[in-house]
């Protein structure tokens, strides 16, 4: 008798997709992390690797890159720097004009050629002015 499950089970498996599809996922040994967008503060990437900052101030790396994370995660990221996205909601305020310090303790470099950009979508988006 063969008991083998030939045909799978679309509305199971797309519910479950649907479920996790804003979370990040994390390995680290034999555990799993889900990582929400509200607990990531930002992300450093370096290739095809992503070290994911969070609010708790530990290090996780994902072996995605921030582009793909960010689509994941469905969450408005802003790019400041070619290696560095931040969450806009754990942005404390600038340091000089090129840095911005994050909840934490942070200090996230802004690229120059990002700077006029970083400054409209932080003060006009997400601190209400402009």
């Amino acid at each position: 008798m063969n008991t083998s499950v030939n045909h799978t089970f679309p509305g199971v498996v797309r519910r479950a997709r649907k479920k996790r599809r804003n979370v990040v996922t994390v390995h680290q040994g034999t555990r799993v992390f889900y990582l929400e967008a509200h607990q990531i503060t930002y992300m450093q990437g370096e290739g095809n690797y992503t070290y994911v900052h969070t609010t708790d101030g530990k290090r996780h790396l994902v072996s995605k890159t921030m582009k793909t994370i960010q689509k994941i995660l469905n969450a408005d990221f802003l790019r400041v720097h070619k290696s560095f996205m931040v969450n806009p909601d754990h942005v404390l305020s600038r340091l000089r004009c090129d840095k911005i310090l994050m909840s934490g303790g942070a200090q996230i470099p802004i690229a120059r050629r990002r700077i006029r950009e970083t400054d409209k979508n932080l003060t006009t988006e997400y601190l209400g002015a402009g």
